[in-house]
């Protein structure tokens, strides 16, 4: 069966709501795995979990080495066959990668007498970083039902059971509990895409010889997103290794509740909004050309806007009715950080859709160096106002940083004549 294949449905409104609620619940179910482990838990042990999500966001960033992203973009107009060989060589590097991680975790663990945790997180690193190239290649194929069944087991599925099992047994509440179900839930998810594709000529492209010359070309031609994803992952996550330096593991836990709360509203629309925009995006610029690759993205960019602006008010006063369950007094007096952090999530939100809006028109160059900035702008900003102003300052460096990234953006994307802006693109 050919890739294009979709499962033959009587309503797309149905398809869509479908869809809609597996996007929900993953925001729901990260949103309340947050709240159970400030409520059963505390809040240092917050805190470090917050630690281990930013390493599991930011350790398949290094190991993807950018090719990723050049892979997905290929992926909207590549043939199912050069598709599906481009991603077994990719996906080989990946696995010898996480192979030596986990041996050396294993190792260390062994020699040293550390925690088995930590083998336990870098497995879940590994499934996390198969599970969101599978999402990317399926959106990028605009299978968003299969992407999206299987991001609600990745993300949602694995917390509906460990959750209720927790509340019910206080034997479940520790961190290695928590990552070992959240692993089980990356592995089923993997499988749900080897059963899904299992009509994919994967069986022909494996029976070829392995070719070095294809990673060393994508690396080759990827060295520019390694950079760029360096920058943005930095920029997403840097902030909370700098609370706990200077304020400690338990406000840092802090931080990470308001940050997932706020973070929520951002991740559901970039599920719903993005998935859909990256593909129409990369499409138009490479069928219609550069001025409706530019008005496309404004139209994109007032649509975003908007449901940012609403979904994020509708969260925050969601998490304000819910505080009083969380028993947690330090947290009612950081209220005004809470929606200062808030704003700046939402802010933050809109510069990256000016990423991706340069990346989709093939602006690598620009989307690095953005990227990049966000960077030192952010760390600046965080340097300067955190031993002055505490959380406080933290929300409003997110904020400051998150606004000044934005203008640039779309001062790139729209400021300039289209001409010159986008005769500056990569040859990628």
């Amino acid at each position: 069966m050919s890739t294009a294949a979709l499962p033959n449905s009587s309503s797309h409104l149905l398809i869509d709501l479908m869809v809609m609620a597996m996007r929900a619940s993953v925001m729901g179910c990260k949103f309340g795995l947050a709240l159970f482990i400030a409520r059963y838990l505390d809040l240092s042990s917050l805190g470090l979990y917050g630690l281990a999500a930013g390493a599991i966001a930011a350790v398949p960033i290094v190991v993807n080495l950018g090719m990723n992203h050049l892979l997905m973009r290929d992926a909207v107009t590549a043939s199912t066959s050069n598709m599906i060989d481009s991603m077994r060589h990719y996906w080989f590097f990946v696995a010898f990668a996480y192979t030596a991680l986990l041996t050396i975790a294993t190792l260390v663990t062994i020699l040293f007498g550390t925690t088995p945790l930590w083998v336990i997180i870098v497995a879940v690193i590994m499934f996390e970083h198969v599970g969101n190239d599978i999402f990317y290649l399926l959106s990028s194929l605009q299978r968003h039902v299969w992407a999206n069944a299987i991001g609600f087991i990745r993300g949602a599925a694995w917390i509906l059971v460990y959750v209720p099992l927790a509340v019910c047994d206080a034997s479940f509440r520790s961190l290695p509990y928590l990552f070992g179900f959240w692993l089980v839930g990356g592995v089923a998810s993997v499988g749900l895409f080897a059963f899904l594709s299992r009509s994919w000529p994967w069986l022909t492209s494996f029976s070829r010889p392995f070719r070095l010359s294809v990673i060393t070309d994508a690396i080759r031609r990827s060295y520019l997103m390694l950079l760029s994803d360096l920058g943005f992952i930095t920029s997403q996550y840097i902030d909370r290794y700098l609370i706990t330096l200077f304020l400690g593991l338990k406000v840092a836990g802090i931080y990470f509740l308001f940050w997932t709360v706020g973070s929520s509203a951002t991740t559901f629309l970039a599920l719903v909004l993005q998935q859909k925009q990256r593909p129409s995006l990369i499409s138009t610029y490479r069928t219609s050309g550069l001025s409706a690759h530019r008005q496309l993205a404004w139209r994109f960019l007032q649509k975003s806007a908007l449901a940012t602006v609403v979904l994020s008010t509708a969260v925050g006063f969601a998490f304000q009715v819910l505080l009083p369950w969380i028993a947690q007094p330090a947290l009612v007096t950081q209220w005004s950080t809470f929606w200062l952090i808030v704003a700046g999530l939402a802010v933050r939100y809109m510069a990256d859709f000016g990423a991706l809006a340069l990346f989709t028109a093939h602006l690598d160059r620009m989307t690095t160096v953005t990227n990049l900035a966000s960077v030192g702008v952010l760390v600046l900003a965080q340097l300067a106002l955190l031993p002055i102003a505490g959380l406080h300052g933290a929300g409003a460096a997110i904020l400051v940083a998150s606004l000044i990234m934005a203008l640039w953006r779309y001062w790139l994307l729209f400021g300039f004549p289209v001409s010159s802006v986008y005769s500056r693109r990569a040859d990628a």
